[in-house]
């Protein structure tokens, strides 16, 4: 078995900056990740035909410095766009820039995990520290070491994960602290219609009430050929019809953005996000245990968006540097 200088549990955009960093700075690195692909919610699906739909986050914005250099390499590589300035609901009349990933959102992580070690299909089962070394064990049976563990899930697989070791790895404070972050889930229905949408430009609309929260035109946004709607539900509506079936949930979704359809549905399904928005970040950047070589990234410690999962990565990142000196 073969130990990394770093491993890292979690393909979402923050773990996989936060290995991309770590990288860069010279560490052996090795990517973990329960699912096909990397990218976590930055998720584009294909439809009928050539459709295309972004089904999870539907675009980020660029504020910090580091997190910017990351987006002009890759605007610079094709892989990023700005899909639109200026909002209805901007306070701002000038607006700012909103990115998106070419051809969609899985663009980004894509790019990401290309110059990255990367074993997909791996859901990490146990932990373990034995002289200085994290043992991730996957479900497959399949062992991997590292000297340092940075962990990207959502909090409550991350904790879950971490109490199979046995350690305690946090004090009571933080451990409750780290508790109290809650998430949101999240309901999308991805639709594919047979003419053009009604969704006025640049192609997506913001709702305050009702079922669904946000409209988005796949077409508009330049990442489908043919016509494609993501609808994404409010949290009410995502918690009462979690277990319903999509004939039901789906056709109220629909039915709620019938106004922008503009043509007939050809067909449509449903997706389930089990954690979108946290509330109640903890207050860090990141968790750091230094003595363990254990640090926690991820939107629940930098901010909900996409931008505050990858400035969480790129912290935890210059963290784990600093105490591997």
């Amino acid at each position: 078995m073969d130990t990394q200088d770093v491993l890292v549990i979690g393909a979402g955009i923050s773990g996989l900056l936060c290995a991309a960093e770590l990288q860069a700075a010279g560490q052996r690195v090795l990517v973990l990740d329960k699912g096909r692909g990397p990218g976590g919610r930055m998720s584009t699906r294909r439809g009928m035909g050539a459709t295309r739909i972004d089904h999870g986050a539907q675009f980020f914005t660029v504020r910090g410095a580091r997190w910017g250099k990351w987006v002009e390499r890759m605007r610079a590589a094709g892989v990023v766009k700005e899909w639109f300035r200026r909002a209805p609901w901007d306070n701002n009349p000038a607006g700012y820039p909103r990115y998106c990933g070419v051809g969609g959102m899985n663009a980004i992580p894509k790019y990401l995990a290309d110059e990255l070690k990367l074993v997909r299909s791996s859901r990490i089962v146990s932990l373990q520290r034995v002289e200085g070394v994290w043992i991730a064990e996957s479900a497959e049976g399949e062992r991997y070491a590292g000297r340092e563990l940075v962990l990207s899930t959502p909090l409550p697989q991350a904790w879950a994960l971490l109490d199979t070791s046995g350690l305690q790895w946090a004090d009571d404070a933080t451990r409750a602290a780290l508790e109290r972050v809650r998430y949101e889930k999240g309901l999308a229905t991805l639709v594919q219609l047979k003419g053009a949408s009604a969704v006025p430009a640049p192609g997506c609309l913001k709702l305050e009430t009702g079922a669904l929260v946000w409209i988005a035109d796949n077409q508009q946004k330049g990442i489908s050929p043919e016509p494609a709607l993501t609808l994404h539900a409010s949290a009410v509506f995502a918690e009462e019809h979690w277990d319903s079936p999509d004939a039901v949930r789906g056709e109220l979704m629909l039915a709620a953005a019938e106004r922008w359809l503009g043509s007939e549905v050809a067909a449509y399904q449903c997706h389930r996000w089990g954690f979108t928005l946290p509330l109640d970040p903890f207050e860090e950047d990141y968790f750091r245990n230094r003595g363990l070589g254990l640090t926690l990234v991820g939107d629940a410690f930098g901010g909900p968006r996409i931008e505050g999962a990858a400035g969480s990565g790129i912290a935890g990142a210059a963290v784990v540097l600093a105490g591997m000196k």
